[in-house]
């Protein structure tokens, strides 16, 4: 049996709840469940709060961000954050005696402005990783009574304290620096920067202040897969169907700007510093009053009600959005296709296939299985059909730009396509575009089958695993991943019906093209 890989990211609860699923003694009120942040345990006839998260040493302000988040999963509960363990496990490659230091004061530091003992834990450096990890472990007791996720009722109103894809957009413009805020409007990085100068990623007090609140039912801080997946874990874990208003969310221009240059959604983008509150209708004027004494915004962006649990109409992501912005690290060579991708070619292939008398996930398949006669008469037609269509391309705006791009970065270059050696390279010549590595279909290989990927990254020197398929369908999809190669970046108007399987999915060339110049600085010259 094929064993399932999974990617990066939070494990589905559906494959945790497997593992962890028993009978708790008594004194655990709420053991795990899908998106609960926190267990409740009575200890010494108190209820207590615990909760344990992961950070990554290389995220921007890691020290900081381990105490933060870990008492956001506490204050959510209604408990005030008290006592907290760390365990920093740090890579060899990153064991440098100041840095570690630099983290162990940066956490003591954080711990004390929120008034929390650091109680013990474990530092070492530790063989077999790549990055350095901090797992926080946080319990603090309940103030007034405890607040669940699975609270929220039909009626109850959802509102987002804070703003989504706000952790997102200070850790991506932490790690692009100037290369990515250069390309803000002025007033979209001023407020950015206005508010990610500030206590913003702390949802402590405003989470306290309305779980004293009687008509509160729920509260959940959004953290990874944003806005999005919090609000189908809120509506998840309280067995109700939420109706989000996505104009509602309250994002930042400098998010929605940053989202747009990077080819991610901002509902998915990493979130901590938003709180989601659930509360009754009588109760919206006390949670508004407490919100706003505190000076934190406040929107109110739907409504529960029955139905199927999740969200109606935001969507759930099963990897958060910033990863996305790792999707060219480590790629050492580009693998393009050519009509549709590069070229403009004016093809209809539903009436090509239609004309042809082809059907099947394969055109040149189909032509295949067809009666001799009737094959060689398809063939002439589709070269035909070939021939005039090359007559008529045009070169994508962008392509020769982004071709220089990646020749700035070191990286290498092959063009795969489905259409004739004399097709591509009449194109080539008419345009100038010039590649590593040519392989069209008279080599005997072709798309969907990942063999002509894998004959060119042969051709390249480069590893399947490092490399970056850009392509304009589902063929380059499926081709990329037969091949075993590393990214697949799928460019077209509607890119998005993709995104879901693709690494990067992004409109056209000139959107490649912005994100390289972000995302990859120059090689340095020789």
């Amino acid at each position: 049996m094929r064993r399932r890989r999974l990617p990066p990211g939070k494990v589905p609860w559906e494959i945790v709840s497997r593992h962890v699923a028993g009978v708790l003694p008594p004194e655990v009120e709420l053991g795990p469940a899908c998106g609960e942040d926190a267990a409740l345990v009575r200890i010494g006839g108190d209820l207590w709060a615990v909760a344990s998260d992961p950070v990554s040493f290389a995220a921007h302000g890691a020290g900081r961000l381990a105490v933060v988040v870990n008492a956001n999963d506490i204050a959510v509960r209604g408990a005030r954050p008290a006592f907290m363990t760390v365990v920093v496990l740090v890579a060899p490659r990153e064991a440098d005696e100041t840095r570690i230091g630099d983290l162990l004061g940066e956490i003591g530091r954080a711990c004390r402005r929120l008034g929390i003992a650091l109680i013990g834990g474990h530092t070492e450096v530790t063989p077999g990783i790549d990055h350095s990890v901090i797992v926080g472990t946080m319990l603090g007791p309940v103030e007034h009574r405890a607040i669940v996720t699975g609270g929220l009722e039909p009626g109850h109103l959802v509102g987002l304290a804070g703003w989504a894809g706000l952790e997102g957009t200070g850790l991506l413009l932490a790690r692009f620096g100037e290369r990515l805020a250069s390309r803000l409007e002025p007033g979209e990085r001023a407020e950015a920067e206005a508010i990610l100068g500030g206590e913003w990623l702390s949802v402590v007090a405003p989470a306290l202040a309305v779980a004293a609140v009687g008509g509160v039912s729920a509260l959940h801080d959004v953290t990874e897969g944003g806005i999005g997946t919090a609000l189908d874990e809120l509506g998840t874990a309280s067995g109700c169907a939420i109706d989000a208003d996505p104009e509602a969310v309250p994002i930042l221009a400098a998010t929605r700007r940053i989202c747009s240059l990077l080819g991610l959604d901002p509902f998915g983008l990493l979130g901590s510093g938003g709180l989601l509150i659930g509360c009754d209708e009588p109760s919206k004027p006390a949670v508004e009053a407490a919100l706003e004494r505190l000076g934190v915004p406040l929107r109110w962006i739907g409504v529960a009600g029955d139905g199927e649990p999740g969200c109606r109409t935001i969507p759930r992501f099963a990897r958060d959005e910033i990863l996305r912005a790792d999707a060219l690290d480590g790629i050492r060579a580009v693998l393009f296709d050519m009509d549709g991708t590069l070229i403009d070619s004016p093809y209809d292939w539903p009436a090509i296939r239609r004309r042809l008398g082809v059907e099947g996930r394969s055109l040149i398949d189909g032509i295949e299985a067809l009666p001799e006669r009737e094959r060689r008469r398809a063939w002439a037609e589709l070269e035909a059909i070939e021939r005039d269509a090359t007559a008529r391309a045009t070169l994508k705006p962008g392509a020769r730009e982004l071709l220089r791009a990646l020749a700035r970065r070191g990286l290498r270059t092959a063009l795969v396509t489905n259409n004739t050696t004399a097709n591509t390279e009449m194109l080539l010549d008419r345009f100038g575009l010039a590649f590593d590595e040519v392989l069209t279909r008279d080599s005997g290989l072709y798309k969907p089958s990942g063999a002509p990927l894998v004959q060119a990254c042969s051709g390249l020197g480069v590893d399947p695993e490092a490399c970056l398929v850009v392509g304009d369908s589902r063929y380059d999809l499926e081709a990329a991943r037969d091949a075993g190669c590393g990214r697949v970046c799928i460019l077209h108007e509607h890119a998005a019906e993709l995104r879901r399987e693709a690494d990067l999915a992004l409109a056209d060339v000139p959107a490649l093209l912005r994100l390289i110049e972000i995302v990859l600085p120059p090689a340095p010259p020789r």
